[in-house]
């Protein structure tokens, strides 16, 4: 089975919701500060990264299962 329908099922359940708004909160919603380290920011964006490709894997499931 493809992997973004696995990815589609897991986060449509509550919990999966929770983690992933959990996920989103401390990578995307995150704000740094300009005296923010290269090494930090780095660090973030690659955090970022990933939970930018669990939402198009999310995304991508959900439109093979329609």
């Amino acid at each position: 089975m493809n992997p973004a329908i696995h990815f589609a099922r897991l986060f449509r359940h509550p919990e999966g919701a929770e983690v992933l708004a959990y996920l989103k909160r401390i990578t995307q919603e995150r704000i740094l500060s300009p005296m923010v380290s290269d090494g930090e920011l780095r660090y973030l964006e690659g955090q970022r990264a990933l939970v930018a490709l669990i939402l198009s894997l999310i995304h991508q499931g959900q439109q093979k299962e329609k």
